[in-house]
Formats: C-alpha cells, structure tokens, sequence
C-alpha cells in the first residue's frame, strides 16, 4: 500500500496532518522530500496569471498548434 500523508515535524516527531490508514504500532518507511507548492509559490502564480492574457477558446489553439 502507497499512501501520501503530509506531517508537521515538531519537537524531533512527525505528526501526521491527516489520520493514516494504519495500525496501531505499525511500522513503515517515511520518505521525506521538500514540499514544492507552497503558500508563497501559489500567491505568486496567481498573479501572474493575472498579468498573462487570457484564450478565449484553449481547444481551438492546441488544435491548430498540431497542424
């Protein structure tokens, strides 16, 4: 079984965010890798979407780029 689970790490233990499928005293594998999409991350596409023009119809452009 594969589950992704955010933690917080707090005083040297990871708290899950969310309640895990697992049994009490189960053990696992923890593979920790760096959170990409942050807060921040997100705040700045925003508005950069915003400064971006906007398609009228996305369909008829990618159709018309495979040509």
């Amino acid at each position: 079984m594969v589950e992704e689970i955010e933690v917080v790490y707090e005083n040297g233990v990871f708290k899950p965010l969310k309640k895990p499928q697992l049994k009490d005293k189960e053990k696992v594998i923890i593979i920790v890798k760096e959170k990409v999409i942050t807060k921040d991350f997100i705040k700045r596409l925003e508005k950069l979407s915003k400064t971006l023009p906007k398609v009228q119809n996305p369909s008829k452009l990618l159709e018309e780029d495979r040509r």
